[in-house]
Parts: structure tokens; C-alpha cells; sequence
């Protein structure tokens, strides 16, 4: 977890219970919630807005090597900010620089995978094809080109060469590769052949121990782009050059840090450190989550616990520090500071610690006018900008503005943005202020400095030896949240771990913790208490079956539209994953939570003795059935059996049977598209097909196994289609000896692998319309789906968060190992399919249970009319409403 022993806070008031353990008692719980009668805190700030719209306004199209490609132009001159090449003080470079364009290609990139924008990503690829168009063939690029495509090969900050624009083009190319995945990336023109040669020509350098252009800066970024091309494409080679990389950027910050300039990184002895791209603590801290090398956090703590936390107490950013401890504060600009909120951002993805999470929200703050000109720096709603403040001139005390927004400044702010977007607890300090005006003096800060929130809340952030700490102050009422997790032992015992880190990290918000009474599902006990106006503030464990009904009742918050929950999103799934959940107004209602997918467990053993391999389509599951059928004790009667597969009609016994196997056919597509029943098709057909032959050829029993009693557990049945939640229970009944595994729930013939979808069992987390603090629970909802408390979930639970990347995330690999098949079940987390969140959909599936019994089961009528019947119906049940 992100360690609440580094936010060190006054202690608050968790000690209070309530005494509403069953059902029975749900009323005495409201009445328990409304002795509460202090005011609802005032409402979070909303997301923040990205735009995009001037990096776009700044590109244009040329040719280069007769290639038309996408460039971006390198100034944008205050008011009409027309976009212009280098001016004469540069030399004329030219119009547009790889250097930048690399960077904006990273923009488009993450925009495309945080809102799934087809727009996003085609400006990415045409950024791509120029990072490629300046390769020579050899691994090296040059710079700049003019507005006719023509390559500057003259100019010292555009020769040929592996330097900044080098490192920044592997950067590009391997976010290419992580977010497009490698067959998009491979289809695009050269960029496979560019990107090898280029990780070939850096490695020379990291080899002969000299770093990528002589600068710390760009080495950093060489080092980013092997990590993320290492994500997507893990290889010895790749990691190995990774750890070369980072070997030569760790020294460069000395272990003392008494000195100036206090561990800052710099390129060589008694050179002055600058803000200037200072990606080092980024790069090492990214690094060591993917390596699994907890020393390189170490080494990138150095200078953001020491040299950084100097800044944050004198309140701004200087551009230079020297040796002897000289500051020159400005010019204060975007490249100066986006890289410190990264660094903070990366150092708390690796170290698991919030305080950096909040650390990147203030630094940030200099982007919405928290900055020594008190002017917001970032326009949301152009995307602009500006280029820096710079000093006071003509005997002026205040700061001046540079109004200009070229693409340096654009991209800047746009990549740390991005990043403080989608981590609710950057997030929550954004839109802070500091107390005090900037002090002067990083050799000797203040002790202390206070900052204030826009909805009365306060932080004072003090300097220590382990670096900076935070103090929340008791400036507004504390509130009081109610939590329902489910009731089995597992859960209860990860949500008592979580909300104990939760109060003792967060005094003004207090949550007590509930579970839902024991013996009845969650759904009944959910509505029982809305009837009884008793809900929780936040409950887990919500099927998509029962919150179709909540949102139909106005039950549930909206959550997609609240800052935390908003942010965690975008970091956890990807658009393709949040589009099944959003409902006809496009908004998401409850968070998605875990996922189960529904894979075949097969008996190891029994598969072998059989000669049977597990199968891979439905025809061969058939064929399956008829060899592993066996008659043990010779009475003329099976006794052991190839799948189970129950007799019972309760709806939600599908989800075991019938519902996998029509995902797996149907390529993902569910029961009901927008207003259409649209199961009646060759998809389910062929699924309910199946199990109609195996019941017909007597290879499924007709009769259901002795209540509490596990057949797969004790060897009777060879395979099931099951969760992974099952793994956990399985390693406690299972008889000695018995191996299992598992495989992707067969699919009829003809439907390619990558289509196959498995059957989710999708569990969210819901905010109650009754809350008085939805904002609060929206902080809390995002804080039991934030990396550590997922991490806690699969290894406490064997149950799988419901994030993108699970399988391939270094975070998750230990834990994903604690369990057998863990890992394989995680590799379908993105491509599962729930139940459509339909008013209707559990009167559908008990359709479905009948058509299932009187077709598959007992042959009394034609799995295509049964069906269809089925279908008739439920298509009734949706025009009615």
C-alpha cells in the first residue's frame, strides 16, 4: 500500500461503531447515520481538462524524403499565436524538430489510450512517421526541417547524431510500441526497422559508458523509452540495456547531500544542476517497477527527497543551481517543472507512497496559477500554454509573463497533466495555494509551508530527513462514511486493512466499516435497505444485474464525472473497457471493481490418462466428452464425468455453462445492443448445441452432484467453466495430489483467438444517492482501487482487479504468482464481457434457464426454437418499459 506512516497527521475519532450487523437491524443503521448532522463538506473541483486543441492548431503537414508527414511548429507568438519556425536568435533552425515532435507523438499517444480519441492516435502515427523520416539509416537522426521538408544538417543543435533528438525518437517509438501493441506498430511504415537500428546505435553509447548526447536529461529518456518498449516486449536484451542505462544515471546524484546541489542530478562534477528536463527521478523510479529494482527507487529518491523538497518549501522552482549553491530562479517554464511532477508521480508508483502523489498535485499548481505571478499558466479550455515567467524588468517587483506558447511549453504541461489527470490523489491537491509568497533561499527554506484547498481544506508540508511530510489540518468538519463490503471472510478481512489505512491516513473523512449481513445475497440485502432508506454511503460487490436497477431507482451516484473516481478510471481501464459500463447517457454509475473471467479448469491428469488435450473449440470439447466419460466400478453406469453442468434453472447458473460459451462464439457480443435482443443468433445456437449433445449422448449427468460436495475438487468431473476466485476455495477442498489448469472457454469453429471473450462476473463499487458526502466516497472509492489495495485483492482473495495491463504489470507479478493459474486468468481481464446492465436482464437469463432446460437438458424442443421463444420474450420485456 502506499504507506500512510509517511503522511503524518493529527490523529482522528475511527473508534466509532455501529451496532447494525443483519438485516433486521438496517433501520437502527439509518438511524445510527442521521445522528451525523454536520454539514455535507463542499463539493471537489471537477476533472481536469486536457485539451489538445493548440498542439493541434500547432501542427502542419510537409514531405521529407517524400513522405508527407506531421510536424509541429516550434513558436506560437502572443495574440494570434500564429504558429513560426526558429527565429534568427536560434539560427533559423527551421520549422519543426524531432525533438519535439517525439514528445507531442507521447501526447497523442497516452490521449489515444486514456479516451480511446481515433483522432489522438492518428496524430501520433503521422508525428511517428517524421520521428522515422529523420533516422539516416544508421540509428541517428537529425533535428530540424524547414517549412519544405528540407533537413537542417548544419546547424550544431540539428547534425546527425545519437543526442537529445535520438533519445527522445526511442522515447516516442517505444510509447508507440507499449500503447499501440506490437502488430499496430509494426504496420506502421519504417518504424520497426528505425527503432532497432536506434536502440542499436544508443547502446554503443551506454556501452563505451558515455551518456546519449553527454546529458543526464537525455539518457533519461533513452531509459524511458527501453522501459516502455520493455513493457510491452519484455526481452533479456532490452531489460539488460535498461539497467546499463540507469547504471550511468544513478552516480550522477551523490550519495551526500549536504552539498549543493543537494543530490540533484547533474551530467558532470561542479556543473550546475537546471530544471531543464530533469527526467532522471521519472526514469529510474519507472525503471525499478519494471526491472524489479528497488535500489534504483532508492537512487531516485535522492534528489526529489532532497533537492526538490528545498523547492517545495521556498515555494517555486529555480532554472539553475549551481556547484557552490548560486540560484538563478528564472526563467520559470513548463520543461522546468512537468518533469518534477512526473518524478513524483513515478517515485510513487514505485515506492507506494502517497506524500509523492500529493507532492506532484502541488507542484503542479504552477500550471493553474499557483506560481510567483499568481497567473494560471495552462489554459484549459485552448490548451495553451504560456512560454515562462521570466524576471522583473524596468525596476517592476513582480514577475512578467512570456504570453508566446510554443510546442516546448505546449507538450510540457500537457505530458505532466496528463499524468496528475489520472491519479486521484495528485489530483486532489491541484488546485491548492501556497499560504506564504515564495521565499528565496534554497540553501537555508523555511521549516514549514502551509497551502490551502479550494474547499477549505489545508496541508502544511515540513522538511525532515526522509524528506517532506504532510500534515492535514482540521480546518473543516470531520465526515462520516459507511461502508458495506461483502460478508464472506476473504473480503472482510481485506476491507478491515484497507479502511484501518484509510482513517488513520485521512482525519477528516473517517469510514466505518459494515459487512453485508451473512446468508442472503447482496442484491436482496441492497434492496431491502433502500426500501428502508438504510443504504450505505459506499457499497462493493454490486452485480451489473442489480445496479441496472439502482440506476433506474436514481439510486446510485454518477462516478465518471467526480474528480477521483474520474482519475482512477482513466488510470486503471482503457476506453474499450469503460464502454460496456457506460449506459445511454454515457455515464458510468458504479465503479468496476474485480472481474472473474470464466476460463475452462481442466483436470490435469485425467486429460493425460485420456489422451485428451484441452480443448481449444467446441467440437473438440464434444469429442472430449466422449473419451473422458468413464464407468469406474463396472455397474453399467458413468460414474465419472467430463464437465459439469448443472440441472438447476436459477438464472445465474448460466454464468457457469451456456453464457461462457456464447461469449466465446459471439465475439463479445452480449444479449441486448441498445434496444434489440439480439441473442437469437448462430453464436448462441451453437453454444446451447453443444450442451444439448453431451446431455443427449449421455456424457452429461442428468442429475446434480450432493449439496456441498465439489465434484472437479474430488476428481468425479475432468472440467469446469469457473472464476478465478475459485482458485483460493479450490486450494483448501481439493483432494491430495490433484493438478489442474486452465485454458480460454472453447469457441466454435472458425473464431480467431484474439476474439474470444470470456464471461467476467463483473463486481463494482457503488456510491448511494443518499450520501451526504459524495465527493468523500468518490475519494474512498478510488482509494480501494488504487494499485496497492488491487494488489492486496489478488493476493488476499485470488480475485483480479478489473485494470488494463494486469498480466504484463511488473506491480502485480508477485502477486499474481501467489496463486496457481492466476496469471493466466489475468491475461483475459481486458477482454471479458459482463452482463449488459439491462433493467431486465436477470428476467432474460431466467428465459434463457428455460430455454436451456427444455432444449439442452431434456430435447423437448429444438435448441433454434427454444431460443428464439426465448428471444420473442425478452425483446416483449424491453418494449414494454
Amino acid at each position: 500500500m502506499r504507506q500512510a506512516s509517511q503522511l503524518v497527521r493529527p490523529s482522528g475519532d475511527g473508534s466509532r461503531r455501529v451496532g447494525c450487523a443483519v438485516l433486521a437491524m438496517l433501520v437502527l443503521s439509518a438511524g445510527c447515520r442521521s445522528s451525523d448532522q454536520r454539514p455535507p463538506a463542499p463539493p471537489d473541483p471537477a476533472p481536469l481538462t486536457i485539451s489538445l486543441a493548440h498542439l493541434r492548431h500547432l501542427g502542419r503537414t510537409v514531405t521529407v524524403n517524400g513522405r508527407p508527414v506531421r510536424v509541429v511548429s516550434l513558436y506560437a507568438e502572443a495574440p494570434d499565436y500564429a504558429p513560426v519556425g526558429s527565429p534568427a536568435r536560434d539560427g533559423y533552425e527551421g520549422i519543426a524538430s524531432v525533438d519535439d515532435a517525439a514528445r507531442a507523438a507521447v501526447v497523442f499517444l497516452r490521449a489515444w489510450e486514456m479516451t480511446g480519441d481515433s483522432l489522438a492516435r492518428s496524430d501520433a502515427e503521422g508525428l511517428l512517421a517524421f520521428v522515422t523520416a529523420m533516422e539516416q539509416g544508421d540509428g541517428e537522426f537529425v533535428n530540424f526541417v524547414d517549412a519544405r521538408g528540407r533537413l537542417n544538417l548544419t546547424a550544431p543543435s540539428s547534425r546527425k547524431s545519437m543526442s537529445y533528438w535520438g533519445a527522445r525518437a526511442i522515447w516516442a517509438l517505444g510509447e508507440g510500441v507499449r500503447v499501440l501493441g506490437p502488430a499496430a506498430f509494426d504496420s506502421l511504415p519504417y518504424a520497426r526497422a528505425v527503432l532497432s537500428r536506434a536502440v542499436s546505435r544508443a547502446e554503443r553509447e551506454i556501452a563505451d559508458g558515455r551518456l546519449i548526447g553527454g546529458s543526464a536529461t537525455a539518457t533519461s529518456e533513452l531509459l524511458l523509452g527501453l522501459v516502455a518498449l520493455h513493457r510491452r516486449e519484455p526481452s533479456p536484451a532490452i531489460a539488460d540495456l535498461a539497467a546499463r542505462t540507469a547504471a550511468l544515471l544513478v552516480p550522477l546524484s551523490p550519495e551526500g547531500t549536504t552539498t549543493a546541489p543537494w543530490g540533484g542530478r547533474v551530467d558532470r562534477a561542479r556543473e550546475d544542476w537546471h530544471a531543464w528536463g530533469t527526467r532522471s527521478v521519472e526514469a529510474l523510479a519507472l525503471a525499478a517497477v519494471e526491472l524489479q529494482r528497488p535500489d534504483l527507487a532508492t537512487a531516485a529518491r535522492r534528489e526529489a527527497d532532497e533537492l526538490w523538497g528545498r523547492f517545495m518549501m521556498a515555494g517555486q522552482v529555480p532554472a539553475l543551481v549551481s556547484s557552490g549553491g548560486t540560484v538563478t530562479w528564472y526563467p520559470q517554464i513548463a520543461y522546468g517543472i512537468g518533469p518534477i511532477v512526473e518524478g513524483y508521480l513515478a517515485l510513487a508508483s514505485a515506492t507506494g507512497e502517497s506524500r509523492y502523489a500529493a507532492l506532484a498535485g502541488l507542484s503542479a499548481t504552477w500550471f493553474l496559477g499557483a506560481n510567483v505571478a499568481s497567473v494560471a499558466m495552462y489554459d484549459s479550455a485552448s490548451g495553451r500554454t504560456f512560454d515562462g515567467i521570466d524576471a522583473p524588468v524596468d525596476g517592476q517587483t513582480a514577475a512578467t509573463i512570456n504570453r508566446n506558447s510554443g510546442a516546448e511549453s505546449t507538450i510540457e504541461a500537457l505530458l505532466a497533466l496528463q499524468q496528475v489527470a489520472r491519479d486521484p490523489e495528485a489530483l486532489a491537491y491541484v488546485r491548492y495555494h501556497p499560504v506564504a509568497a515564495a521565499g528565496t533561499r534554497v540553501d537555508s527554506p523555511p521549516a514549514a509551508r502551509r497551502w490551502t484547498g479550494p474547499n477549505g481544506a489545508a496541508v502544511t508540508i515540513t522538511r525532515g530527513a526522509s524528506g517532506l511530510s504532510m500534515s492535514l489540518a482540521d480546518s473543516v468538519p470531520t465526515i462520516r462514511l459507511t461502508y458495506w463490503p461483502a460478508a464472506n471472510p476473504t473480503e472482510v478481512e481485506v476491507a478491515t486493512v484497507l479502511v484501518a489505512q484509510w482513517n488513520a491516513a485521512n482525519p477528516g473523512i473517517q469510514v466505518t466499516m459494515q459487512p453485508l449481513p451473512a446468508g442472503r445475497s447482496s442484491e436482496e440485502v441492497l434492496l431491502a435497505a433502500i426500501v428502508a432508506r438504510a443504504t450505505p454511503d459506499v457499497s462493493s460487490n454490486v452485480s451489473s444485474a442489480l445496479l441496472a436497477r439502482l440506476v433506474r431507482a436514481g439510486g446510485v451516484v454518477r462516478l465518471d464525472d467526480r474528480a477521483a473516481t474520474s482519475a482512477r478510471l482513466l488510470e486503471r481501464t482503457s476506453p474499450a473497457m469503460r464502454a460496456p459500463l457506460q449506459l445511454p447517457d454515457g455515464g458510468i454509475y458504479a465503479f468496476p471493481w474485480k472481474t472473474n473471467p470464466a476460463m475452462l479448469m481442466y483436470n490435469v491428469d485425467l486429460l493425460q490418462a485420456a489422451h485428451v488435450a484441452p480443448p481449444r473449440t467446441q467440437d473438440e470439447m464434444l469429442d472430449a466428452f466422449r473419451r473422458l466419460a468413464r464407468d469406474t466400478d463396472d455397474d453399467g453406469r458413468a460414474d465419472r464425468w467430463p464437465f459439469w453442468a448443472t440441472l438447476k434453472t436459477t438464472w445465474f447458473e448460466r454464468f457457469y455453462d451456456f453464457y461462457p460459451l456464447y461469449l466465446a462464439n459471439s465475439r463479445g457480443v452480449t444479449l441486448v445492443q441498445g434496444d434489440s435482443v439480439v441473442f437469437d443468433n448462430p453464436a448462441a445456437v451453437a453454444a446451447m448445441e453443444m450442451l444439448r449433445r453431451g446431455f443427449a449422448d449421455g456424457t452429461l449427468p442428468k442429475s446434480n452432484f450432493a449439496l456441498g460436495r465439489d465434484p472437479f475438487a474430488d476428481g468425479t468431473v475432468a472440467m469446469k467453466i469457473i472464476g478465478p476466485w475459485f482458485v483460493r476455495e479450490l486450494d483448501a477442498i481439493k483432494s491430495p495430489g490433484l493438478r489442474y489448469d486452465v485454458v480460454p472457454v472453447p469457441a466454435m469453429e472458425g473464431t480467431p483467438p484474439g476474439e474470444r471473450y470470456a464471461f467476467g462476473d463483473l463486481r463494482s463499487i457503488a456510491v448511494f444517492s443518499t450520501t451526504r458526502h459524495p465527493d468523500a466516497a468518490a475519494r474512498f472509492v478510488a482509494f480501494l482501487t488504487s494499485p496497492e489495495a488491487d494488489r492486496m485483492l489478488i493476493e488476499a482473495a485470488s480475485q483480479l482487479p478489473y485494470r488494463r495491463g494486469l498480466s504484463g504489470d511488473p506491480r502485480f507479478v508477485a502477486a499474481l504468482a501467489r496463486w496457481p493459474t492466476l496469471a493466466t486468468y489475468a491475461t483475459f481481464v481486458e477482454h471479458t464481457r459482463d452482463l449488459d446492465i439491462d433493467p431486465d436482464v436477470v428476467e432474460m437469463f431466467d428465459l434463457l434457464s428455460e430455454a436451456y432446460e427444455e432444449s439442452a437438458v431434456y430435447g423437448t424442443r429444438p435448441v433454434k426454437s427454444a431460443l428464439a421463444r426465448a428471444a420473442r420474450e425478452a425483446q416483449r420485456l424491453v418494449d414494454a418499459r
